[in-house]
């Protein structure tokens, strides 16, 4: 079945005759005389790569059918059902010889590795979404808006279409006919943008920002590995783990209930009437002007409300909530996202933030609180493997240093790698010139000025984050700026820099664009900065243990931490070159450092 001419009229969307898409020919191959005509158009010259897109059951391919395969160049696109020609949709996957294209290469790869056994040529392929991310970081980059705004303006209106019919026949992703018109043009189409779409795109990124690209396409190859080879879950720890917190949030509630008559910990309301009664003022606010009930404010209660009961109060709030959240979003999940061999597939998407920052979700690891222990405890090695874990040490205030240029910084980050001694212990020490340890509360309160001032936030937040008053914050920030004045420096001047560019921006060391919101330049191109070279950095470290031959025990990145699965009798050997790879001294003002440690048991922080 094919459309020679009117794609979108075909499946049921009118759009005017001068759309650039109005022209486009659609096929789906049906018979042997569809699949000859497939074959000899592949074989025709083009002028980009062959696009191609799947249409599967759902997100997940260890759990869904893959539906549809497409091709396509600018003109013409292709949909071929995956169970009814399986063997032709592979011998062209194996045997083209031309460049690819896709739109989330990394999601294709999966179902063509899981689905068909084999993956595209990792260097022979290219991802628009992935380009993208790179030119407009601050716009959807989804296929159908993309496509919007840079190949026709009528390309997302088959969706609304396709959508709208499935809901009226209570059809899914896995049950929808693939011989229904607007569901294989939807399909089929897609390819045909993809194409176009990297007709713009492609030329501006290799302009632009090509060391970028080419990090970013390295790290999709090793990430997809590391999806695929998955995390090893410890079944009745976790089972275990469930009914105990279970059980320590059903009489944590009750103590709640009985003691200070809260029957939500959710309640700001219920919290705030209890804290009162105690005879504790609120410290901070919501928008709406009710006392906040947060984290972060509650954590200041545990610790320095003046009467014990209602810091008793706070821990124990803080408490149930903790324990609710690792039941419904980790631990219960986990069973139910495991596979057959109790492995969790994670997705990890390369570039989910603007700064270029990756997110590792179901299950949501990149999330997790940094005192967890539950969660991480219930990933496990194979029987005869470890599991070793590395650690950026404080890349984001390194990386602040070297920017800065402040010679304060780098002079206590030099003394630090010499002593062995903690940097913000020597930092503090600057501050408040005496001998300054991990267990002193300055300590925190020195570290929490440091990161607030890289992600934008003022002396509340820092007092906040640390669990202390503003009073006794502010000195600490004041004399931190004095000491220290390179970081403000850096922070004005990034700031003046992004205020002359529409939208405000900065450019990454691999020239990554790096945005900020219109008026909000001060509180986050330093971050963007930060954060996005930091970005950088960590994939370099993985593109580096996969080319030292890490690559196959490399099983998840989580913020500034590389996770590897290896054999026992290689572990101190795989330690020593993934800390080897994590660690430059010789690029920057500061030496960026890392940190392992070879875990028998468990996932451990």
């Amino acid at each position: 079945m094919s459309t020679e001419h009117g794609a979108l009229e075909a499946a049921g969307t009118r759009v005017p005759a001068a759309s650039p898409l109005s022209e486009v020919k659609l096929h789906l191959v049906e018979n042997m005389e569809d699949l000859f005509t497939f074959k000899r158009w592949l074989g025709e010259r083009r002028e980009t790569p062959l696009a191609v897109d799947t249409e599967t059951g759902g997100l997940d391919p260890w759990r869904v059918k893959l539906r549809l395969v497409q091709f396509g160049d600018p003109n013409t696109g292709w949909a071929i059902p995956f169970e009814d020609w399986q063997g032709a949709i592979k011998e062209v996957l194996r045997t083209y010889e031309g460049r690819w294209i896709c739109h989330n290469l990394p999601f294709e790869q999966k179902f063509f590795k899981l689905h068909a056994g084999l993956t595209l040529p990792w260097e022979r392929c290219d991802d628009t979404m992935v380009e993208l991310a790179l030119l407009e970081p601050h716009k959807p980059k989804g296929l159908k808006p993309a496509s919007e705004r840079h190949v026709d303006p009528n390309a997302a209106r088959g969706q609304d279409v396709l959508k709208d019919a499935m809901q009226k026949q209570g059809w899914t992703w896995e049950t929808i006919p693939h011989s229904f018109p607007p569901y294989w043009i939807y399909g089929a189409l897609d390819t045909v943008l993809t194409a176009r779409l990297w007709q713009w795109s492609h030329p501006r990124v290799l302009a632009e920002c090509p060391e970028a690209y080419g990090l970013e396409m390295a790290t999709l190859r090793v990430c997809h590995q590391m999806m695929v080879n998955g995390m090893l879950l410890d079944v009745p720890y976790v089972q275990r783990s469930i009914q105990e917190l279970q059980e320590f949030s059903t009489q944590a509630r009750e103590w709640l209930q009985r003691v200070h008559s809260v029957t939500s910990p959710m309640s700001g309301a219920q919290i705030s009437r209890a804290m009162a009664t105690l005879g504790v003022d609120p410290i901070a606010f919501t928008d709406g002007g009710a006392p906040r009930m947060d984290k972060e404010t509650l954590t200041t209660y545990r610790g320095w409300a003046a009467q014990p009961r209602a810091q008793e109060l706070a821990s124990y709030v803080l408490s149930v909530r903790h324990a609710d959240k690792m039941l419904g979003s980790y631990l219960e999940n986990f069973l139910e996202m495991m596979d057959g061999d109790h492995l969790i597939h994670c997705n990890i998407n390369t570039l989910a933030a603007r700064t270029g920052r990756m997110s590792v979700t179901e299950p949501a690891l990149q999330t997790l609180p940094r005192e967890d222990k539950i969660i991480r405890g219930s990933f496990i090695p194979h029987e005869r493997k470890v599991l070793i874990s590395c650690d950026l040490s404080q890349v984001e205030a390194r990386l602040a240093a070297h920017f800065s240029q402040d010679p304060g910084l780098i002079e206590a980050f030099r003394r630090a790698d010499e002593d062995g001694d903690d940097f913000f212990c020597a930092v503090a020490g600057q501050i408040f010139n005496e001998v300054i340890t991990k267990a002193d509360l300055r300590r925190q309160m020195t570290k929490n000025v440091v990161y607030c001032s890289l992600y934008g936030g003022g002396v509340t937040k820092m007092a906040q984050t640390a669990g202390v008053p503003l009073a006794q914050m502010q000195p600490v920030k004041s004399a931190f700026d004095a000491t220290y004045p390179g970081l403000q420096g850096l922070i004005q001047s990034i700031t003046e820099l992004g205020r002359r560019t529409n939208p405000p921006s900065i450019r990454s060391p691999l020239g990554r664009m790096l945005v900020a919101d219109h008026g909000r330049e001060f509180t986050q191109l330093t971050n963007a900065l930060i954060q996005g070279h930091a970005a950088e950095y960590m994939k370099r470290c993985a593109v580096d243990m996969d080319a030292a031959g890490l690559g196959d025990y490399l099983r998840l990145l989580i913020h500034d931490e590389g996770i590897l699965e290896a054999p026992a009798e290689e572990a101190e050997e795989v330690l020593r070159v993934m800390e080897q790879c994590m660690t430059d001294r010789e690029k920057y003002l500061v030496p960026l450092t890392a940190d392992g440690k070879i875990m028998t048991e468990r996932w451990a922080k």
